[in-house]
């Protein structure tokens, strides 16, 4: 019995040797990168003259509570009409930044992303 509390004694002190030794190296592997980062980023700047942001910190996607057994009622013709209504003012929305982006001369496949989006959303939404 005492020779089992010994072993587990020492495996949950290597253990920690090697938490801590793996969190040293894992944040030398980031700085590095983050120095990485930033070299190519004033590159891009000063070679090419774009600015090209940090990317955000990752967001967790968020999963939608939904009660299983309650039906998804259809739409009536109205809320139909009414979603229709809001689905072709986010079109607009869209299409105008995505004419601004354009004349401004900055990239546009996110907004052309988003128009195709949402006009899928309208095709959807009319064959139902």
């Amino acid at each position: 019995m005492t020779n089992t509390i010994e072993q587990y004694r020492e495996a949950k002190t290597s253990y920690l040797k090697l938490k801590n030794q793996a969190k040293k190296e894992l944040i030398a592997r980031f700085n590095e990168l983050a120095g990485e980062l930033l070299q190519v980023q004033k590159e891009l700047l000063e070679d090419f003259g774009e600015k090209v942001a940090m990317p955000a910190k990752a967001k967790k996607p968020r999963v939608a509570k939904k009660a299983a057994e309650e039906p998804v009622p259809a739409p009536s013709s109205a809320g139909k009409e009414k979603e229709t209504a809001v689905l072709e003012k986010r079109l607009e929305k869209a299409k105008q930044k995505l004419a601004e982006a354009k004349a401004a001369g900055k990239p546009t496949r996110p907004l052309e992303d988003k128009v195709y989006e949402v006009e899928d959303e309208l095709r959807l939404l009319a064959a139902k």
